[in-house]
Order: C-alpha cells, then structure tokens, then sequence
C-alpha cells in the first residue's frame, strides 16, 4: 500500500512520540504509517510503546495490536516490531478517572521514560503513542502528555547526536474547529519545550469538502509559533491500511 508519510525521516530521530489534539483524530494510523516509514527508511528494529491504554479488557486487543496489523499489511515483517503497553485500564476515559474506577494507581512519568529509554536501547526506532489530547493526565501527578514529551527529551540522550534526538508529531483532524484546536495543542507543546517535527492529518477524507480542503492548506502554512515554522507531514487517507486485508 502507498505510505502517506514516506520520506519524512529526514526529520525525525529515533524516537518519536505521537500526540492528537483530541481523541480519535488518527494517531493510531499515524502510528502505523510512521513506522512504515520508518522501516522503508532503513530502521531495522522498530518499537510501538501506548503508556496508557484505556477502554480495554482482559486480553482484547489494543492500539499497539492495530499499529502491528497495518503495519504488517504494509509488507514489514512481524518480527521486525515490537509492541508493548505500559498499563491497561478498562473504562473508555481518561486515565485518572479510568484507574479511579479500575481500583489502581496509575504509573509514574519516570516509569515511562524508563521503559522508552530501555526501548531506545535495543530498536532503530520507538514510536509513543499517546492517549487522547495534548494535555491528558496520564499520571496521578496531573502530568500531562506534553509533560510526558517533554521529560522523554530530558531522559534521552541530549541534542547533537541526530540518531537519538526526540522529536513529537502532533495529529490533527481536517474538519471544523481543528484550526484553534492544532494552535493551541502547539501552543502548548512548544510553551513546554518540546521539539515538534510538525502535523499529521489524522484521517483525510477521500472526497475533501471545501473546508477540509482549505484547512490542509491553512495547516499547510501555519504562522511562527513561539519563532518556530511548523510544518505538515502529510496526511493519513481515512480507513489507510484497509485495502490491503
């Protein structure tokens, strides 16, 4: 199948973490078309990482277990990726009132970090995916996942060598009101320090209406934010990867 996202690792590094301006917006598929792109850019050895993964339960199957399925329909074979969740929690919300309600404490920002470091250590390439929002909780400190990025560049190693930088892409959906929406989302990720590769339409519409259209093109050619250009990726065509089932 056509990667939307070929030929943008140019611009990331080894690790990537994948945020929304809301819930369902595409991050899974962005996922997956990230670490499609990944491997046909060369990266050999690849991580799928959900800290947290909510409305599941048992042993159903959860984001990570999407991302493998695209991905593997892509051509990349299975034993070149992992997949792995930091915790599950059953109700469909929010982390805090999810594990509220499961009975459980949530796990610690540094417990996350530390699993992505370890990740780090053994893949070409670990891809985050976040839960939700930009500013979700994810941890019973009131962090947020632009915390979350933010203290992965800390935990990481430092700026200067390109093949372990940090980069986050946030993805946004192309109907109304993503504009305020992806500002703010960026707005708050580069008030927090975070380094942002650029946005992802999450899930673009085979027959784009006049607004969707005029939103690619406005996020296209967003203005300077905190003195920075941001730019657009590409875009995930809605239901990408069914094709090949």
């Amino acid at each position: 199948m056509n990667n939307p996202l070929d030929g943008i690792f140019e611009s990331l590094g080894r690790t990537v973490l994948v945020t929304g301006t809301d819930t369902d917006v595409g991050k899974t598929y962005a996922t997956a078309a990230l670490a499609v792109a990944g491997w046909f850019a060369g990266r050999r050895r690849i991580a799928v990482y959900k800290p947290q993964q909510t409305g599941i339960r048992g042993d159903d199957p959860g984001d990570v277990h999407d991302v493998a399925r695209l991905v593997r329909a892509a051509g990349v074979p299975s034993e070149a990726l992992t997949t792995a969740e930091g915790q599950r929690l059953t109700e469909p919300m929010a982390p805090p009132p999810a594990a509220a309600i499961d009975g459980v404490e949530l796990l610690s920002i540094s417990t996350h970090v530390a699993k992505i470091v370890e990740l780090q250590e053994s893949h070409d390439l670990v891809l985050v995916e976040g839960s939700g929002g930009v500013l979700v909780e994810l941890d019973g400190e009131r962090h947020t996942i632009a915390d979350l990025a933010a203290a992965v560049q800390s935990g990481l190693p430092a700026e200067g060598d390109t093949d372990t930088t940090v980069r986050t892409v946030l993805v946004a959906r192309p109907d109304l009101g993503t504009l305020n929406h992806t500002l703010l989302s960026l707005e708050a990720l580069l008030h927090r320090g975070v380094r942002v590769a650029g946005v992802v339409l999450g899930s673009w519409p085979g027959d784009p209406d006049r607004l969707q259209v005029s939103n690619r093109e406005y996020l296209a050619d967003l203005p300077t934010i905190h003195g920075q250009r941001i730019p657009l990726l590409g875009a995930v065509p809605q239901g990408w990867g069914h094709e090949s089932r």
